[in-house]
């Protein structure tokens, strides 16, 4: 299984929707998508549905026009994935299956191995922070092996 992880996109102009080459490149084949909040506009959702099927939670700016939740878990085959968009409510929402913690907020991309628990933050692909390159994440499941990278954009 192979899981593309975006955050803190912050499209703000319905007419900048489109998802950029360089995303399309970082997700292809994957299975899901999971965004950690702070889209802003809900169409740029549907655009990313067109690639793969997006789980989604909701960001501090994802004001009007949003029904994601606060937190989500998706089984991910050897556990579960679990995302919100600040890492303390992520770790409140972890269970005893969560296997990958994934939240945004800070604009800065991890990727950090806790002993059992993998913890992604994808950055910004638009507002990259830290002097950071604007990235997603990719992550791969393969049995109970899980691998993940970023994507930064060329």
């Amino acid at each position: 299984m192979k899981i593309g992880i975006i955050s803190d996109t912050h499209i703000t102009n319905p007419n900048a929707c489109d998802v950029p080459d360089w995303i399309i490149n970082a997700f292809a084949g994957v299975n899901m998508i999971i965004h950690a909040g702070d889209v802003e506009r809900p169409e740029y959702l549907h655009a990313l549905k067109a690639i793969a099927p997006v789980y989604a939670v909701r960001g501090n700016c994802d004001m009007r026009e949003f029904s994601t939740p606060e937190t989500i878990s998706v089984e991910i085959g050897c556990g579960l994935l679990t995302a919100a968009h600040r890492a303390p409510v992520a770790r409140q929402a972890l269970s005893s299956q969560s296997r990958v913690m994934v939240y945004g907020h800070t604009h800065i991309s991890l990727i950090n191995d806790e002993g059992g628990l993998l913890v992604i933050n994808p950055g910004s692909p638009t507002l990259p922070r830290a002097g950071l390159p604007a990235s997603v994440a990719v992550l791969e499941i393969n049995g109970n092996e899980l691998y993940a990278e970023l994507k930064v954009q060329p």
